[in-house]
């Protein structure tokens, strides 16, 4: 199971049920990524449909996560002097920045694996577009891409919210 491209999938249903009207443009693309998660090989192009369309859920994601921070940092403002709603606020925020970072990483990471499956089928030549890529190609996704993020963002979480609150035990 890949994780991002389940997470991909299911927040691009969401999407869709949210925003009703997308459906004609984005059509099953969810559903692909869904195929992707599952580790089922699709030829080149419809991989990088499906690749394109999770970069763009994840940055959405995290968009969304820097708006929410916002209520939330203005209350840690107006609520720093009372300790216990102080941490509670600083780990809710230490929490959405972390997701912040997680999609950010995660987009970038499947950005590259997008752009790396592009530019094999793109330099072999339009027929590649219906092929599956090769085993060794920098774009096929790999199932270990979302662990080494998740755990290299986590250390930084956890570093930010220890900083966060630490000024608060002053």
């Amino acid at each position: 199971m890949m994780v991002e491209y389940w997470v991909a999938g299911k927040l691009g249903q969401v999407w869709l049920h949210v925003h009703g009207s997308l459906r004609p443009e984005i059509g099953d693309l969810p559903g692909e990524c869904a195929r992707v998660a599952r580790g089922e090989q699709l030829p080149a192009g419809r991989l990088w449909l499906a690749q394109d369309f999770a970069v763009r859920v994840w940055w959405r994601f995290g968009m969304a996560m820097c708006l929410l921070c916002f209520p939330f940092g203005f209350a840690l403002g107006l609520f720093s002097s009372v300790h216990i709603v102080a941490t509670a606020l600083t780990a809710v925020f230490a929490v959405l920045v972390c997701c912040i970072l997680i999609s950010a990483a995660q987009g970038a990471m499947l950005r590259y694996r997008s752009d790396q499956n592009k530019l094999a089928w793109t330099v072999t030549g339009p027929s590649a577009e219906q092929e599956p890529l090769p085993q060794w190609s920098d774009g096929l996704p790999r199932k270990t891409d979302f662990w080494v993020i998740m755990v290299v963002v986590g250390m930084i979480g956890l570093i930010l919210f220890y900083v966060g609150t630490s000024s608060l035990r002053k």
